[in-house]
């Protein structure tokens, strides 16, 4: 998550190299009262953090570059994301904690191809498309808002037939985007507009890399070889990807020959086992969850690898919980859109309308939305069991399951969460030597 005063120095980025010294010039005609030594050694260090992320590449020689070759799956070169910044502003209002909205996901159709078994989304609501008039309409408000990521879904955003449309005028504008599919409608046309803006990364799900359990989780027939052939393809023309795996029952024994495919390619990929419940409340997807004994085996066999191991402990030990931090990344720095122009808070949340872009602005419901100033607002002290729990450091407090699993009330402690976080402590306390195993 970018700050305010982040996203005004990440703002400064071109899509080709400016020196640091031209930067910090720069900045101080934006923070004023601050010292250009200041600013130099501030930028150097934020820049140098954004490169060893892979977010920019910083070079000793601008000469020396190899842009426009931003990335490749040979060396990992990554690319370089642009938004522009001009209006004056005092240096200690940018870093005095304010949110800064950074990152929008719009939902560009409802409708899906798939019907994955463990899908969020009611069937009922997988009707419709966004149209352009109302793209257009977030768009604009995204650059005017200086947003620097756009994530574009669904349902199945390539089913949405104005999406090369919309990926045109968001590289016209310069946006960072990430598109969410399941590429098995992936066209060549598509194809060649996505491999031809560096600004665009795409992730996409693999259940498992038998087609048959993987297409019984997308209840598609030969979903799996679309998908898998579609990955290359846009592996050949080294095309940003991340491949996610969520753990179920279906697929709980074939996951990590996902995670090995992807990594033979130098792909990213994750995996998760959580699991959000249908936002209609309805909880009938909760049944694909593999159970406390299974993620018990997931994270013992997750551990066992040092790097994983030691990023674990080191998010624990980070974590903050005391009473006045606050308990949910909820409405920090990101939002999402719906088809229809609803605002909701997160992806999976669209119970949670926050407004709807044909009543209000996108700005007016992120700075003057009393709703979204609530959620964002909420600390530990809010919710009496998280207050006084001893094992919150190792738990990810969600608004989002505390709704869809308790009716609505997202005030409401999900006992899922507690019961992974005991886990989870019991887990690592074990490899400790802290406790015995049973």
């Amino acid at each position: 998550m970018i700050s305010h005063g982040g996203s005004i120095f990440y703002s400064q980025l071109k899509d080709e190299y400016r020196s640091i010294d031209e930067i910090a010039r720069k900045l101080t005609t934006i923070f004023t009262g601050v010292s250009y030594e200041v600013l130099l050694e501030d930028a150097t260090a934020f820049y140098a953090e954004l490169s060893k992320k892979g977010f920019v590449e910083c070079v000793e020689d601008m000469d020396a570059g190899k842009s426009p070759n931003y990335f490749s799956y040979d060396n990992y070169e990554p690319c370089i994301i642009e938004a522009e910044s001009n209006a004056p502003v005092e240096y200690n209002e940018v870093f005095s904690g304010e949110y800064s909205l950074t990152r929008i996901h719009v939902d560009i159709s409802s409708r899906c191809n798939e019907n994955c078994v463990h899908c969020y989304i009611p069937v009922e609501c997988k009707r419709s498309m966004m149209d352009e008039d109302m793209f257009d309409k977030v768009l604009n408000q995204c650059v005017d808002m200086k947003i620097i990521n756009i994530t574009l879904s669904g349902g199945e955003p390539m089913l949405n037939p104005h999406l090369k449309s919309f990926l045109t005028k968001c590289g016209e504008a310069n946006l960072s985007v990430n598109i969410l599919s399941n590429l098995t409608c992936l066209s060549e046309e598509l194809l060649e507009v996505i491999a031809s803006n560096p600004l665009i990364c795409v992730q996409t799900s693999v259940y498992a890399m038998d087609a048959d359990v993987h297409d019984s989780i997308t209840q598609h027939k030969g979903s799996f070889q679309k998908t898998i052939s579609a990955i290359h393809e846009l592996h050949k023309r080294n095309v940003p990807m991340q491949i996610n795996c969520p753990i179920m029952k279906q697929n709980l024994h074939s996951y990590r020959e996902v995670l090995e495919f992807a990594k033979s390619l130098n792909i990213e990929a994750s995996s998760d086992y959580t699991l959000f419940g249908c936002y209609d409340l309805s909880g009938i997807n909760l049944g694909c969850r593999i159970t406390k004994v299974d993620i018990e085996d997931v994270l013992d066999a997750d551990y066992t690898n040092a790097n994983v191991y030691d990023e674990a402990i080191r998010t624990i030990n980070q974590k903050k919980v005391g009473d006045d931090e606050p308990i949910c990344t909820v409405c920090k720095s990101s939002l999402c859109i719906s088809n229809t122009g609803d605002v909701y808070p997160c992806e999976g949340w669209q119970r949670m309308v926050l407004g709807n872009l044909n009543a209000m602005t996108l700005r007016q419901i992120w700075e003057d939305s009393p709703l979204t100033k609530h959620l964002r607002d909420l600390k530990y002290r809010d919710f009496e069991e998280c207050s006084v729990c001893q094992d919150r450091k190792y738990c990810t407090t969600c608004l989002i399951m505390n709704a869809n699993e308790n009716g609505g009330d997202y005030m409401q402690v999900n006992p899922y969460m507690c019961e992974l976080a005991r886990i989870k402590k019991r887990i690592i306390e074990v490899k400790m030597g802290k406790i015995a195993r049973y």
